[in-house]
């Protein structure tokens, strides 16, 4: 399918400079006196890991999901963001923020006024102060007199308003069990010192859903890796006395979809596009960021439309829903594959990354409606529900769970609380309210999404588990690109 310009969205867009966002926030630093005290929160994330992993298996053979989600809330599914990839969404975990917000919009992308490029595995340059202009929680909590540690948590190492965590290992890629489970005894030494806050990034199951495919005996196997690991965590809080006293937020920052060979359809970009017409290409697989001399979009975009399985955006004409056009590293043309779809790497020299002969049999960076693309959100603890599932939540709405827990005042961010309140155990937040209007892109029927109005079964799993088709999402959509809570944000427009 395509989606050709709207010159009335042209116009819009060019009376768009210095548009401003803003929503009434208490603003005061520090701790909540609503908070519990002596509270701690382990806030774990696992890269890749898919709304449904933990319901493809027995609750006997994931003894420790199956505890934990007995003990605890779990949403029915986490919506992704816009794009569906690691980069922007990890960001958007510690900010409550979209993307054209916060301003990571990729996993790879490109400052066309410094000629400077963000890409995920080169740490020179994701580690430039100039890329994180938006507060994460570890810089709030920090302040707020909280001692905060991260495990190969992206760029805890960068301060932000001046700021540094008290521990922070950076991201790098360290595959595997070994280091989720030595991160974790880790953080439970950090606790042992005092600290309240630490973060946990493990890559295990994302790095198995692209090497083997999501549907793999290999991904089955991760899963109950992780699930090793969780039950060794919850023993060693009972060891300590420190199950009522640790809060614990489990998240993905998306799912994962089969793009094995034979399974899919490959697109060349070369074939659709000569590099000679263009500055930058940015990415591959699902989605492309292209920076583009303005007298050559038209001939660009011409060309472009001649591929299928692929949705090729004017910038003007990205869709509001995805929260992501209003930024200047969002380029002239998007292009957005199709599930099923796959669009390979250009052999120009203007390609970000390099093309590599690495054969994906898992991706993501689709489409948020796309079910495969939906994460997790589990949560344990003396704040939240036991055996309950919750409507499904965004990406963006978790920054204030974990500033809820830690009784800190939320930063300026896109979360609704209304989507999250019935996680918790008392669900009037207290005074850090960040708003009192509800804007879902979706709305879902409650009887028919979440059966028995949200209970689990007696195996920790959701009793009703379909897979749902991708169409089963009933969206009634609005614009709510105003919707970012705080006070006035001013947006890098492009």
């Amino acid at each position: 399918m395509k989606h050709r310009p709207s010159a009335l969205l042209a116009l819009v867009w060019a009376g768009m400079w210095g548009l401003v966002f803003a929503t009434p926030v208490n603003n005061a630093h520090g701790r909540n006196p609503a908070s519990p005290p002596g509270s701690k929160l382990l806030y774990i994330m696992l890269d890749g890991f898919r709304w449904d992993y933990v319901d493809l298996q027995s609750a006997a053979v994931l003894p420790g999901f199956t505890k934990f989600l007995k003990e605890g809330v779990r949403a029915r599914w986490t919506h992704p963001l816009f794009p569906s990839l690691s980069y922007p969404t990890w960001t958007s975990l510690v900010t409550g923020q979209y993307a054209e917000n916060h301003g990571v919009v990729g996993n790879y992308f490109y400052d066309s006024a410094t000629k400077e490029e963000f890409s995920l595995f080169d740490v020179d340059s994701t580690g430039k102060q100039k890329w994180w202009t938006s507060e994460p929680i570890w810089t709030t909590a920090e302040r707020a007199g909280l001692r905060t540690a991260q495990f190969l948590w992206a760029r805890c190492d960068v301060p932000v308003n001046g700021i540094t965590t008290q521990f922070c290992e950076r991201f790098e890629k360290i595959p595997g069990k070994a280091i989720f489970e030595k991160n974790i005894k880790r953080a439970l030494q950090k606790f042992d010192e005092g600290f309240q806050f630490v973060q946990v990034y493990t890559e295990h199951t994302d790095n198995t859903g692209h090497n083997f495919g999501p549907d793999s005996e290999e991904v089955l196997q991760a899963v109950r890796d992780l699930d090793d690991v969780l039950r060794m965590l919850m023993e060693e809080l009972e060891k300590r006395g420190m199950t009522d006293h640790v809060n614990i937020v489990i998240v993905s920052d998306h799912g994962m979809t089969d793009t094995a060979p034979g399974n899919i359809r490959r697109h060349e970009i070369d074939d659709y596009l000569d590099p000679k017409l263009v500055e930058n290409i940015a990415d591959k697989g699902a989605l492309m960021n292209i920076k583009i001399p303005q007298e050559n979009v038209d001939k660009v975009y011409a060309s472009l439309m001649k591929m299928t399985g692929v949705n090729v955006y004017k910038h003007n004409d990205i869709p509001e829903k995805y929260h992501f056009k209003n930024n200047k590293y969002v380029h002239e043309i998007v292009v957005s594959a199709e599930k099923g779809n796959f669009v390979m790497a250009s052999h120009s020299d203007k390609q970000l990354p390099a093309r590599s002969d690495f054969v994906y049999y898992g991706a993501h960076g689709y489409d948020p409606d796309v079910q495969d693309m939906k994460g997790i959100f589990f949560a344990k603890g003396p704040a939240f529900q036991k055996g309950k599932i919750i409507e499904p939540i965004h990406v963006v709405d978790v920054y204030q769970v974990l500033t809820h827990v830690l009784g800190l005042t939320p930063q300026p961010h896109n979360g609704t609380w209304n989507h999250v309140q019935d996680a918790f155990v008392q669900s009037t937040p207290a005074t850090h309210d960040v708003g009192t209007h509800d804007h879902d892109d979706y709305d879902y029927d409650h009887d028919e999404h979440m059966g028995d109005h949200g209970q689990m079964s007696d195996s920790g799993h959701m009793a009703d588990h379909d897979h749902m088709s991708d169409d089963d999402h009933n969206m009634h959509k609005h614009d709510h690109s105003q919707d970012i809570h705080g006070p006035a944000v001013q947006h890098p427009l492009w």
